[in-house]
C-alpha cells in the first residue's frame, strides 16, 4: 500500500541520516543520540560515496516469479558511485551517478547527472551500449516540472517543509537508538577493523551499531515489540508527521493491531529463516560531524520448508566535506532542455512517465 511505502522510505532515510559525535570520552550510543541534532543543522555540504554488491543470489525460480532475474545478474559485482553538492537555501542539489556493471569478462559503465532546485528536476540520459537512444535525447537534460507533477498527483512539493522532514527523520532515529542496549549493540572499533574506512581519514571517534547472528533474535524481538510500536506512536501524535507520511491514524491503528496479532508468529518464522552474518552502521566523527558513514549487510534468508536460499552481501560508504560552506556546483541550471512529454515522444511513448516518479 502507498502509505506503507512512504513509511518505509522515511524510516530508511532516518536510518541513513549522517550524525555527528562528541568527544571520544562519550559512549558510542550517546554520540549517536546527541549527534542527530547536529545533523539537522547542516545547511550545505559536498558528498561522495559508493554502493556495491559483492554477492546477490536469488534462486532462479523465485527471481523469475518476482521478475528480477535480469536485475539480480546485473547487481552481482556491480558498483554505483556518486558525488555531488547540496545547499539548503536556496534549495539546490547536484548528484552525479556512475554505474559499473560486470559481465562476460568485461565492464560496462555509464554516468547520469541529476540536478535539482526548488521547482524542477533535470536528468541527462546517458548513451547505453545496446539501447537505441536518440542522440538528441542524450545531448540535453530532460526537465521535469516538480510543481506540476505534485499538482497532478495531489501532493505538495517535497521541499515545502524540509525542516519538518528533517525533524521527523531525527525523531525516528532517536526512537530506534534509545531502544537498543549500549553493551550489546554499540561499539568503538579500531580504524583497521572497519572495512572501507578511508586510510587518510582523520576522525575524533569511530562509532558503530552492529547486529550479528548472535544478537539477531533479541534485536528482532526488540524491533517488533518495542521499536515499531514506538515509531507508530510517534507518527500518530503529530498531524504534520501523518501528512508527511501520507497516512492516517486509522492506518496506524490497523498497523499496530496487525503487529500485535501477527508479531509473535513473524518473530518465530524470521528467527528460523534469517541468518545475519553481519549488519553494521559505522561512522567516523570529526568536529562533531560524521564525515564518514558506512553500512555493511551480509544477510541470508532460507525458509524452513525450502532448500533455496537468498543471499545479499552489500555495502554503502559515503564521505562528507565542506560542511556549511558555500558549494561550487559543476553544472549551471540548463536552459536548453527537453520536456518529459517530448522525451517520451522520442521513445514513441505516451508521455505518462512522469506519473511514475
Amino acid at each position: 500500500m502507498k502509505w506503507i511505502q512512504r513509511c518505509a522510505i522515511i524510516v530508511m532515510a532516518a536510518m541513513l541520516l549522517v550524525a555527528a559525535g562528541c568527544s571520544s570520552s562519550k559512549p558510542p550510543k550517546e554520540v549517536l543520540e546527541t549527534s542527530m541534532t547536529k545533523m539537522s543543522e547542516m545547511k550545505s555540504y559536498g558528498f561522495t560515496g559508493t554502493i556495491g554488491f559483492d554477492d546477490v543470489n536469488i534462486p532462479a525460480e523465485e527471481a523469475d516469479a518476482l521478475g528480477v532475474s535480469m536485475v539480480t545478474s546485473i547487481l552481482k559485482g556491480a558498483k554505483l558511485t556518486f558525488e555531488g553538492q547540496y545547499e539548503k537555501e536556496p534549495y539546490r542539489m547536484d548528484l552525479n551517478l556512475k554505474l559499473e556493471v560486470k559481465g562476460d569478462g568485461s565492464t560496462t559503465s555509464f554516468e547520469v547527472p541529476i540536478l535539482m532546485n526548488q521547482n524542477d528536476l533535470y536528468v541527462k540520459i546517458p548513451t547505453i551500449p545496446g539501447l537505441p537512444i536518440p542522440e538528441e535525447l542524450t545531448s540535453k537534460f530532460i526537465k521535469i516540472d516538480l510543481k506540476k507533477l505534485a499538482e497532478e498527483q495531489g501532493t505538495e512539493l517535497p521541499f515545502n517543509d524540509m525542516d519538518k522532514q528533517v525533524k521527523l527523520g531525527t525523531d525516528i532515529m532517536n526512537t530506534i537508538i534509545t531502544s537498543f542496549d549500549e553493551k550489546d549493540y554499540f561499539f568503538e572499533p579500531k580504524a583497521e577493523e572497519v572495512q572501507g574506512l578511508p586510510k587518510d581519514g582523520d576522525y575524533d571517534q569511530i562509532v558503530q551499531f552492529k547486529i550479528t547472528d548472535e544478537t539477531f533474535a533479541p534485536a528482532l524481538e526488540l524491533i517488533v515489540n518495542k521499536v515499531a510500536p514506538a515509531v507508530i506512536d510517534l507518527l500518530a501524535k503529530d498531524e504534520d508527521y501523518l501528512k508527511l507520511a501520507d497516512i492516517t491514524k486509522e492506518d496506524l491503528d490497523e498497523a499496530k493491531k496487525q503487529l500485535a496479532e501477527n508479531g509473535p508468529d513473524a518473530i518465530k518464522e524470521l528467527k528460523k529463516a534469517v541468518k545475519i552474518n553481519e549488519f553494521a552502521i559505522t561512522g567516523g566523527v570529526k568536529d562533531k560531524y560524521m564525515t564518514y558513514q558506512g553500512i555493511y549487510a551480509n544477510i541470508a534468508v532460507k525458509p524452513e520448508d525450502s532448500e533455496d536460499e537468498v543471499k545479499v552481501d552489500m555495502y554503502v560508504r559515503s564521505e562528507y566535506k565542506d560542511i556549511n560552506k558555500k558549494q561550487t556546483f559543476k553544472h549551471d541550471i540548463p536552459t536548453d532542455t527537453i520536456s518529459m512529454e517530448d522525451a517520451m515522444q522520442m521513445f514513441g511513448g505516451s508521455g505518462d512517465l512522469e506519473s511514475e516518479f
